[in-house]
């Protein structure tokens, strides 16, 4: 149960804090490309919506705020590249997908620029009524030997109110 939590944890904090890569559809973007630029990811995770359907029923015995949350996504996407100290390229590639996002008509939820460390965040949310569809999440960060990268995709529909109970739940202090 520890590894559910953790990818629950992992789309709270994404849902909290939303070139290569175009926008598909509501909700989802498609990380291909990125391969080309850094080779193989050195983590990959692909939940379909079956899986995550398969997961929030196990989940709702447990914690039935978190399973619903988890029954209702579509799809977790996340990849993480190593850098090779070329971290120049990874921020370019992030700037490139926020411009195609924010095209896309995404809001900007989190910009971070550390231009000392060259180092950036940005988290994007796509919303339809009230209900968020979909989560990017980008951080390039130096810390890691030669640099690292993470890409992380959450789709599917994401009730704010519900995702408010499940860190009351999880006792997550959001301030």
């Amino acid at each position: 149960m520890k590894i559910l939590k953790k990818i629950s944890l992992l789309g709270l904090f994404a849902i909290l804090l939303n070139s290569p890569v175009f926008a598909v559809e509501k909700g989802k973007i498609d990380f291909a490309d990125l391969s080309a630029h850094y080779g193989e990811p050195k983590v990959e995770i692909n939940l379909n919506q079956s899986l995550m359907k398969i997961v929030g029923s196990f989940a709702n015995h447990e914690d039935p705020e978190i399973g619903d949350i988890l029954a209702n996504l579509v799809e977790i996407k996340v990849r993480v590249y190593n850098l090779n100290g070329k971290l120049d390229k990874a921020n370019s590639t992030v700037d490139q997908i926020s411009k195609k996002l924010r095209s896309d008509k995404w809001q900007t939820l989190v910009t971070v620029n550390n231009n000392e460390e060259n180092q950036k965040v940005r988290v994007f949310s796509k919303s339809t009524n009230e209900v968020i569809d979909g989560v990017v999440v980008m951080v390039v960060s130096p810390e890691e030997e030669g640099g690292e990268a993470v890409f992380i995709n959450i789709v599917g529909e994401i009730d704010p109110a519900k995702v408010g109970k499940v860190a009351e739940t999880l006792d997550i202090d959001i301030d």
